[in-house]
């Protein structure tokens, strides 16, 4: 039996990676997507935008458990699915809140929550600051895409 070509092995190689990475991705996602942090959301293009971008921030953090075995992996994604799963409930229930103290608080577990998804060094500006900055009959998708790009824009790159 003829050895099979190293470019061939190579993408059978990369092949099953991409399965095993696609797999770990869909076990971890669906247990966010399944957890109840945006039934607060009334929204629902807000919430599918919110679990998109969820999905995008998932992936990036699963990628980088390639060399690992599942256990250690899931050990690494813990706290980030876990600040990713508050993150969407905070900034689904921050777009719809009128009450300024709540809404405070709210804005206090987005900071916590991408500094845990970006690092300590990130900082929100303050949101005062990011009210003013919205559109005044703003609905909830609008907010979430505003904030998402915010975060985006402020989260260091690389």
């Amino acid at each position: 039996m003829a050895k099979p070509e190293s470019g061939l092995l190579s993408k059978v190689c990369y092949t099953q990676f991409m399965i095993d990475m696609e797999q770990r991705l869909r076990r971890t996602f669906s247990a966010m997507a399944g957890n109840e942090a945006l039934s607060d959301v009334p929204d629902e293009a807000a919430a599918a935008d919110l679990l998109a971008w969820a999905e995008e921030l998932a992936k990036y953090y699963v990628l980088q458990t390639g060399d690992m075995e599942d256990p250690v992996a899931e050990e690494f994604l813990s706290p980030y699915m876990r600040a990713l799963r508050t993150l969407m409930r905070a900034i689904g229930r921050w777009a719809v809140e009128l009450d300024q103290a709540t809404r405070l608080q709210w804005w206090a577990r987005i900071e916590q929550s991408v500094k845990t998804i970006y690092g300590e060094q990130f900082r929100l500006p303050a949101m005062e600051e990011v009210v003013a900055q919205l559109p005044a009959e703003a609905g909830t998708q609008q907010i979430v895409a505003f904030l998402k790009e915010l975060i985006e824009n402020q989260a260091p790159k690389g």
